[in-house]
């Protein structure tokens, strides 16, 4: 019985690395890892909030709402396809295992778990981290009961914003963000993990950008049902977190509004998260990447608009104007 769940979750990680945009084969995958990470964990989705803990730097949501995640096919594609990139990028210069830090794990490590089982234990080790007791009990009695506790080094309960790391990693993943890097600590973490870092280690995502877009909304069609004709015109990258690119406070952007807006009357935010190298999710592939409406040119007309990103228990994106028409 062990032995084919372990089949099932390789095949069901092949399929995902290997579908490309076949939202089928994709959805087929998630199913049937989800079906097997909640019936040996005991963690379902149906209690999205409870559980959750607010934190100085954001949100951290509850295991439910983690193993939810999971769901999300394209994200959960990408950044496994992403993921075993980076481990192989660094199996070719490394001899030894490759040390993996994994923050924000969840109750089903979901970037990490599907990928050990096209690995040896010799290749790589893990390192589990989560703020939240539920949801790292969940994931070690996952691992036991999958046979696949020998990759882990270690479990580690803490805020992953202001742990200190106490052995030198090759990658470390933290996926901890809603689209526009709003509520939850993923800045933060970056802040507070990537300087801790040797220079070549591969910190996952490698890039998140913040772009600012005219939206043509359109109109309803009440025959199909589905709004029509909706446009986006690209304006400017208002914010960006990276290796090079880590103290937000310094990072304020002008968005100066076309004199002609010709029916682009909204402004909105898109979310480009790079994974690794060139696995990326764009605007509208999960819920990371939606469009956030930030202002309406039919309310009152800003010719210039300044943006910088809040850290706070409630980071998000804000925003003034700093000029009217």
């Amino acid at each position: 019985m062990l032995n084919s769940k372990i089949e099932m979750i390789k095949d069901a990680c092949v399929q995902l690395i290997n579908c490309k945009d076949d939202f089928f084969y994709m959805k087929q995958g998630v199913d049937k890892l989800y079906n097997i990470f909640k019936t040996i964990s005991g963690v379902d989705i149906n209690d999205l909030n409870h559980g959750e803990i607010m934190l100085p730097s954001g949100k951290a949501i509850s295991p439910s709402a983690a193993a939810h995640c999971l769901l999300e096919m394209k994200r959960t594609a990408v950044f496994l396809r992403g993921i075993k990139k980076a481990i192989d990028s660094k199996a070719k210069n490394k001899i030894g295992s490759i040390d993996i830090l994994y923050a924000g794990c969840g109750p089903y490590a979901t970037l990490i778990t599907p990928l050990l089982t096209m690995y040896n234990a010799n290749e790589i080790k893990i390192t589990l981290l989560d703020i939240n007791q539920a949801s790292l009990l969940a994931v070690e009695k996952l691992l036991k009961g999958l046979d696949l506790e020998h990759f882990i080094d270690e479990y580690i309960l803490a805020d992953a914003s202001n742990y200190k790391i106490n052995k030198e990693y090759d990658i470390v993943i933290s996926e901890t963000m809603q689209a526009c890097l709003q509520n939850e600590p993923q800045v933060s973490i970056m802040q507070n993990l990537i300087p801790q870092l040797k220079d070549n280690a591969i910190f996952i995502p490698q890039k998140i950008s913040i772009d600012a877009f005219l939206r043509n909304p359109g109109r309803w069609d009440e025959i199909k049902g589905i709004r029509v004709g909706m446009e986006s015109k690209f304006l400017k990258e208002v914010f960006y977190v990276d290796k090079t690119n880590l103290d937000s406070s310094k990072y304020k952007q002008i968005v100066n509004i076309p004199d002609k807006l010709d029916g682009f009357i909204e402004l909105v935010l898109h979310t480009t998260i790079v994974v690794f190298e060139d696995e990326e999710l764009e605007v509208n592939n999960c819920s990371l990447n939606m469009p956030i409406k930030f202002y309406e040119f039919e309310k009152l007309y800003a010719k210039v608009i300044e943006f910088w990103y809040s850290l706070s228990d409630k980071p998000k994106i804000e925003c003034k104007v700093v000029e009217f028409v």
